[in-house]
């Protein structure tokens, strides 16, 4: 609702389903927004009342501050709804999704979510959906189960690839073929350990079963579901919509298909469009083609009731694992507070109830932040702390993490001490304003995927019968909260009062770590398995075994994939979208100034050489990158530097700079870049914010330091589990890159583990000096370049600013881009067991390649989607369990395998090195190539906002001509070039070849007897 302004994604309200596998395959979307200033036009057929393919046009109305019209239709027959949102942008967007509303915990509506995804009536090949990931110029493929709707999203630029995409989701969810192996494939299954050996013991399997193991390894998961389940009780939000490990096991083949028989139908569905492809065509096809033969039902049996206010506050506590990687092994509790609010179809409070929810949470001058973090009640607030409007009934939920148990006490005191505090006191009039600004900005600022990020926002409120044009009117929403306040200056308080002071439906939860929580989980999960067995007769028994066979035999069946639809290279763009650029000086500086129409919003970016800092101070860069703008300057206190930031900016941002270059893999340039963005009449002021950062930093205060060191280790620990691939990637890429090995000592599990023995220090100060030091040696303009996106019109001025800027700082221009060249030492075949108490594992090997222009790398980067197409998606996820798996080529030369929530790390990593072996002796077809090369291609060519124009090249010295001369290159690959590189760098102990691995999970002993591998041990709990 409202832009996403309404609530931070909580892990209760986190999709779950094919949508975490597609983060793996699937492009990162990005958009680019053609805004104009002007209202947008609307075909004048378009008009209340109209009936136009057998829907009527019940609502029309422009919105203007997004420069859309929104158009409401109804299907005559069937009673289905569809929004349709018109906008001047070539990345059109379409979804279907329906109300889903379990009543118990077996992952119903998530595992029919993967299942209707395996094949259909016209399309009955196995696995359509991930095959048309290679069959599609696709800016974003997903589908996503909520706790109370599953939706069906795709975005496209290309008419005919989303007519195809289209067809499939729609066939997908309506005729889907629902066959039992399927279920027993993404749902569960007894089968044995090694499908090929019956002595080996029984055990389950099943991709939603394993993922949802990988959801429960994170404490904070566990703990907001609890929230989430505990506080609204009564109906759906009592139970795991995504499955709970230990119930998966009771879902039957034929519950799934009377779900989707009740919950599938065209009346209790809702279909959504947005962008400048003709809806009428939309319209037509959905109507012949799926609607016009069914018939109505009554789609109110799954509507979600409104929970019964309790009486009176309730508690709960519960255990969780042992985090080995937390710094303070006392501090591992965690505690929240959660109040039931509005409905969420009441507008007015719930944008009211989130300009509160920033005031009380947000920054140091937040309410709660003041008494509960600067306190060191806790090292931080949890995941789940915020307002959330996602739900029927929408929650307000302040949560600490890295709690001591016996400070339980204490923050239930200071929050009531809190809520007495703004009740007598209220807000000040800057706050509130900063609070605002950070609204109107968000509406100017164009994010990525524009009509995607809009259907993630109205789909909540839509699935309850909210008003959803209404909730797109942002600034009407604003103008009626200032007029509020302005006729009732305790209008806050009194909101404070309603929803937080009288209110009783609170719970307080609260989590300690539990030694014996993960041996519990798994004696529950074996008990299960038990009784499963013991029910089971002999026969049955054998019968396990012959299943598996079965199923073995299924997943290796050749299939026709012909009746998928699909584009083809000569539907692809001759030449690469280019941009006008321009280079410049201010004052023996250098600026590249990019003309975009940016909607009144000026973007910056400004890189910092960092080479010349010694090697310590260099593993401190993160923690500079974190304090180095919330300590506060010489001129102001941290507070107040932090209101000023957020009255006139999007906040003042630091990160490390690690740039690979495009004809070494063994040169990069190490560096920071500051960024923010304002409004164009703020530049003045962004700039002048950046001039107190560089010259006046006052980093002296050693107790604000020691709150934002922990604060930074205790976040860093959330996510590990999530993103569990993307640090297995980055801790093989390590061994054998020295760009990876880099990029890991800033970001990777090595960052996180220095992170936490440096939170662990009695004395910060030492530290602290460092820190100190480094702003020193690098803030300055002796090695500092910029770039800046800004519309026409407002260019000069934001030049005027900058220079103004430049003028300030201190230092001797110099040439900003310095690199540096190094070599990892050639010794080949390592790999790092990093051991943690998880149930699943990720699995990572990485080879080092070539570099960008390189001609062997476009041939490489169709190799990674080939292997994972034709190899790497069947052995991985199909046969071996594992939520996801592939392969990917990054920019700094690494061909890297992943596997993500995976059972059989061992024979994962067998799988990936018999990839070379599989190309050789299995004919891959020209359409398999021609499929590889649009996968590529997703990437190549995904649009680009306003905002990131130029950016590739200002970080990586990458230009529109070697984009294109990569795009020729990538056209042109062959056969004989895949299976030569092939041959060259994936072949097992290929000659000069560094290879690198790397796995995540429980301690496995039987690494060691890998031939020919080097492994080390490294445990989280080591300090």
């Amino acid at each position: 609702m409202f832009l996403n302004l309404m609530s931070a994604s909580k892990p209760w309200s986190r999709i779950r389903g094919v949508a975490a596998t597609m983060r793996l395959h699937s492009v990162q979307p990005s958009l680019g927004i053609r805004v104009e200033k002007k209202k947008a036009s609307l075909d004048s057929k378009y008009q209340e009342g109209s009936v136009i393919e057998g829907f009527k046009v019940t609502e029309v109305a422009a919105i203007d501050e997004m420069y859309l019209h929104a158009i409401r239709l109804t299907h005559l027959a069937t009673g289905s709804q569809y929004l349709h949102l018109q906008r001047d942008d070539s990345n059109n967007v379409f979804s279907t999704g329906f109300r889903t509303t379990p009543l118990n915990s077996t992952g119903l509506p998530h595992i029919l979510e993967h299942t209707v995804l395996c094949g259909s009536k016209k399309y009955p090949c196995r696995d359509p959906f991930f095959k048309m990931l290679r069959r599609s110029l696709a800016t974003f493929m997903n589908a996503m189960t909520a706790p109370d709707f599953t939706f069906y999203p795709f975005s496209t630029q290309n008419p005919k690839d989303f007519r195809n995409l289209q067809s499939v989701y729609l066939d997908s969810v309506f005729r889907p073929n629902l066959r039992l192996l399927d279920f027993l494939q993404e749902g569960w299954r007894l089968e044995h350990a090694d499908v090929n050996d019956p002595k080996s013991p029984i055990i389950f399997k099943g991709v939603v079963f394993n993922e949802m193991k990988g959801v429960f390894v994170e404490n904070q998961n566990t703990f907001a579901i609890k929230m989430l389940n505990s506080i609204l009780p009564s109906h759906t939000y009592g139970v795991i919509s995504g499955g709970d490990p230990l119930e998966i096991p009771n879902l039957t083949h034929e519950d799934l298909v009377d779900f989707h028989n009740n919950y599938y139908h065209p009346s209790n569905a809702k279909f959504y469009s947005y962008g400048n492809f003709p809806l009428e065509d939309h319209l037509k096809f959905l109507n012949q083609e799926y609607l016009s033969s069914a018939e109505a039902v009554d789609p109110s049996a799954t509507a979600v009731p409104s929970e019964k206010r309790w009486t009176e506050p309730r508690k709960e506590h519960i255990s969780g694992r042992h985090d080995p990687m937390i710094s303070d092994p006392d501090r591992q509790n965690s505690m929240a507070i959660g109040l039931l609010c509005s409905d969420i179809t009441d507008l007015k409070a719930t944008f009211d109830l989130y300009v509160l929810s920033q005031l009380l949470l947000k920054g140091p001058n937040a309410a709660f932040y003041k008494s509960l973090v600067d306190s060191n009640i806790g090292t931080g607030f949890s995941p789940v702390t915020g307002y959330d409007s996602q739900l029927k009934d929408t929650l307000f939920v302040i949560g600490l993490q890295g709690m001591r148990q016996e400070d339980f006490p204490r923050m239930e005191k200071a929050y009531q001490e809190t809520i007495q505090k703004v009740m007598n006191e209220g807000f000040e009039k800057d706050h509130i304003a900063a609070v605002l600004h950070g609204i109107e900005l968000h509406i100017k600022h164009q994010t990525s995927n524009f009509g995607m990020n809009l259907l993630f926002n109205v789909s909540p409120l839509w699935n309850h019968e909210g008003d959803i044009i209404q909730s797109l009117r942002i600034n009407e929403a604003l103008s009626n909260f200032k007029n509020e306040l302005s006729s009732n200056p305790k209008y806050l308080q009194e909101l404070v009062e309603k929803y937080f002071l009288n209110n009783p439906h609170r719970l307080t939860l609260t989590m300690s770590p539990n030694e014996k929580h993960e041996g519990e989980l798994v004696q529950a999960e074996k008990q299960l398995l038990k009784e499963k067995l013991d029910n089971l007769s002999e026969e049955e028994k054998d019968k396990v075994y012959e299943n598996g066979q079965l199923f073995l035999k299924e997943q290796e069946k050749q299939e026709n994939v012909d009746v998928l639809p699909t584009l083809k290279i000569e539907d692809l763009k001759e030449d690469v979208d280019r941009y006008d650029l321009e280079d410049l000086k201010l004052i023996g500086l250098p600026i590249q100034v990019a003309v975009q129409p940016t909607n009144e919003v000026c973007y910056y970016r400004g890189i910092l050489n960092t080479q010349k800092l010694s090697s310590d101070l260099k593993m401190l860069l993160p923690v500079f990158n974190q304090v180095a703008v919330r300590m506060g300057t010489e001129n102001y206190d941290y507070r107040t530097f932090d209101r000023m930031i957020q009255m006139k900016t999007s906040g003042l941002n630091i990160v490390h700079h690690v740039a690979e270059q495009k004809s070494s893999v063994n040169s990069y340039e190490e560096g920071i870049m500051v960024e923010s963005y304002c409004l164009q009449k703020n530049s003045r002021d962004m700039w002048q914010f950046w001039e107190e950062v560089f010259n006046r930093v006052k980093m002296t205060d050693l107790k604000r330091f020691e709150i934002l060191v922990k604060m930074t280790a205790t976040d860093l620990t959330n996510g590990i589990a999530d993103a569990g691939h993307i640090y297995a990637m980055s801790s093989a890429g390590s061994l054998v890159s020295p760009v990876r090995k880099l990029k890991e000592s800033l970001s990777g599990l090595e960052y996180i583990s220095r992170m936490k023995k440096i939170a662990q220090m009695s004395d910060l100060s030492p530290v602290l000096k460092d820190v100190r030091n480094i702003g020193r040696q690098i803030l300055n303009k002796s090695c500092f370049r910029s770039s800046i996106n800004v519309s026409l019109e407002h260019k000069d001025e934001a030049l005027r600013n900058l220079g103004s800027f430049y003028r300030s700082l201190q230092g001797v221009p110099k040439d900003p881009i310095i690199l540096t060249t190094t070599e990892l030492s050639p010794e080949n075949e390592t790999g790092i067991h990093h051991v943690m108490p998880y149930s699943v594992n990720y699995a990572s090997k990485a080879i080092l390649t070539v570099p960008y222009n390189d001609p062997d790398y476009s041939v490489l980067s169709v190799l990674a989607k080939l292997s994972t197409n034709i190899y790497l998606h069947s052995e991985v996820r199909e046969k071996g369990g594992a939520y996801g798996g592939g392969a990917k080529l990054s920019s700094d030369g690494i061909f890297t395998f992943y596997s993500y929530r995976d059972p059989n790390a061992l024979k994962t990593f067998d799988v990936f090195d018999g990839t070379y072996e599989f190309l050789k002796t299995n004919q891959f077809s020209e359409s398999d190539l021609v499929e590889a090369k649009l996968a590529v291609f997703q990437e190549i060519d995904a649009p680009v906002p306003p905002s990131n124009r130029g950016l590739v090249k200002f970080l990586f010295g990458i230009t529109d001509d070697d984009i294109q001369k990569s795009r020729e290159r990538v056209k042109a690959v062959s056969r004989e070039e895949i299976l030569a590189v092939a041959e060259k760098y994936l072949k097992p102990r290929a000659k000069g070849v560094k290879v690198g691995r790397s796995l995540i999970g429980q301690k496995n002993l039987d690494l060691e007897k890998r031939e020919g591998e080097k492994w080390t041990l490294s445990y989280g709990d080591e300090s």
